[in-house]
C-alpha cells in the first residue's frame, strides 16, 4: 500500500508540474503586443493646380511674420533668396506650372517689424507686372532647436507661405482668392541641439531642399510615409509574421496571419483579421480591408467607446508612460477612420488621373 501510495504521489505530482508546463506554455503562446511600421503611401494633392499656370516665388522673409509659442525654442532663420531659389526651383522640377518667375529683391525693405501679408491691391500689381496667374510668398523659413541648456530635443526645418490669387481669374478648388492660403509646414530632421555656428549652417543648407519639397507636394501627387499598427507576439505564426514584416515581405506575413486565424480564441481570431486588414491596405484593397476589419470587431470582447476625458488626462501626463491602453474595440474604430481617410484619398488620386 505505501509503495501504491508513493507512485499515486508520484503521478499526480507529475500531472501538477504537466499542468503548469501548459499554463505556463499558454501564457508564453498568448503574450501580445503591438508594434507600429512605416509604410508608404500614394496622396493626392491637397491643392491641385489646373494646367497651364504660371507662378511667381517672392522673398517676404521676415521674423515677424510668425511668432514662437515656446520661449525655448531657438530659430535660426533661412536665407530669404536662397529660400526662394530652392523653392522655384523645385517647382520648375516638378513641371506643375507653364513659368516659375523669380522677384530679384525682398518685397518690404529689410529691417521692416510689421506683419507682412500682401494686400489684394499688391497682389493685383504685383501679378501685372511679373505676368503670371499667381503667387507664392515665401514669409518666413527656419531650423528650429531646443536652447543650449537641453541636453536633448527635436530639430526641425519650417516654412511658413501664403499663396496668392488675383481676382478670382484663376479657379483652383479649395481656394478663395479674397482669402490667401497659407501655409505652415514642418520636417522633423533629427535630435539634439546645435553646439556650434558652423554646424546651424550646414543643418540650414540640407534644409532648404526639404522644405522646397514640402512646398511642391502641397500643389502635387506624392509619397508619404505613414505609421501603421499591427499586433505581434511570442506564437510562431505571429513571430514569423513579424520577421516577415521586418523584411517587407508582406505576402509571407499574411500567410502567417491567416495560419493564426485558425486559432479557437476569439482573440487570436481578433489579431489575425485586423493583421490581414492592415495587408488589404497595403495593397491598396482598402474596401476588403474594411470588411475584414469588421469582421474583427464581431471578436471584441469590450466595445466601449474610448474614454475622453481619460486619454486627455493620459496626454497632460509629462513622463514617458508609453502607449494608451486602447481596448482591441477602440483600436478597431481607429483603424477604421484611417482607412476611410485612405479611401477618400485614393477617390482623390483616381479623380486627378481621371482628369489629368
Amino acid at each position: 500500500m505505501q509503495h501504491s501510495d508513493g507512485l499515486s504521489r508520484i503521478r499526480r505530482a507529475a500531472c501538477k508540474a504537466l499542468y503548469f508546463s501548459f499554463f505556463i506554455f499558454s501564457l508564453f503562446i498568448s503574450c501580445v503586443s503591438t508594434k507600429y511600421v512605416a509604410i508608404e503611401q500614394f496622396v493626392p494633392a491637397p491643392y491641385p493646380m489646373p494646367e497651364g499656370l504660371s507662378i511667381a516665388v517672392l522673398n517676404n522673409l521676415s521674423p515677424h511674420n510668425i511668432s514662437f509659442l515656446d520661449e525655448d525654442v531657438y530659430a535660426y532663420s533661412f536665407d530669404g533668396d536662397s529660400l526662394m531659389e530652392y523653392v522655384a526651383q523645385a517647382f520648375a522640377d516638378a513641371e506643375l506650372f507653364s513659368e516659375v518667375v523669380v522677384l530679384d529683391s525682398c518685397i518690404y525693405p529689410q529691417g521692416d517689424t510689421i506683419y507682412h501679408q500682401l494686400k489684394e491691391r499688391e497682389v493685383r500689381y504685383l501679378c501685372d507686372l511679373l505676368a503670371v496667374d499667381m503667387l507664392y510668398v515665401c514669409d518666413y523659413g527656419c531650423v528650429t532647436s531646443w536652447g543650449p541648456e537641453a541636453i536633448d530635443g527635436e530639430r526641425k526645418a519650417y516654412i511658413a507661405s501664403h499663396l496668392y490669387v488675383p481676382n478670382g481669374e484663376v479657379h483652383i478648388k479649395e481656394l478663395e482668392p479674397s482669402r490667401p492660403l497659407m501655409f505652415i509646414l514642418y520636417q522633423y530632421l533629427t535630435r539634439g541641439t546645435f553646439r556650434t555656428r558652423h554646424e546651424v549652417e550646414r543643418w540650414i543648407e540640407r534644409s532648404y531642399p526639404i522644405v522646397s519639397r514640402m512646398a511642391v507636394e502641397c500643389f502635387a501627387s506624392h509619397w508619404e510615409s505613414r505609421d501603421r499598427l499591427f499586433f505581434h507576439g511570442t506564437s510562431p505564426n505571429l513571430r514569423e509574421a513579424t520577421v516577415c514584416v521586418r523584411d517587407g515581405d508582406w505576402d509571407g506575413a499574411y500567410h502567417y496571419w491567416q495560419r493564426q486565424a485558425q486559432k479557437r480564441s476569439p482573440r487570436q481570431r481578433l489579431i489575425s483579421l485586423y493583421n490581414q486588414a492592415l495587408y488589404h491596405e497595403m495593397n491598396d484593397s482598402v474596401d476588403l480591408a474594411l470588411r475584414t476589419l469588421e469582421l474583427a470587431d464581431t471578436y471584441a470582447s469590450d466595445t466601449m467607446a474610448v474614454d475622453t476625458l481619460a486619454l486627455r488626462e493620459w496626454f497632460n501626463v509629462d513622463l514617458a508612460i508609453g502607449d494608451y491602453p486602447y481596448t482591441d474595440h477602440q483600436r478597431i474604430v481607429n483603424y477604421r477612420t484611417l482607412l476611410r481617410n485612405r479611401k477618400v484619398e485614393l477617390q482623390k488620386l483616381d479623380s486627378i488621373m481621371s482628369n489629368p
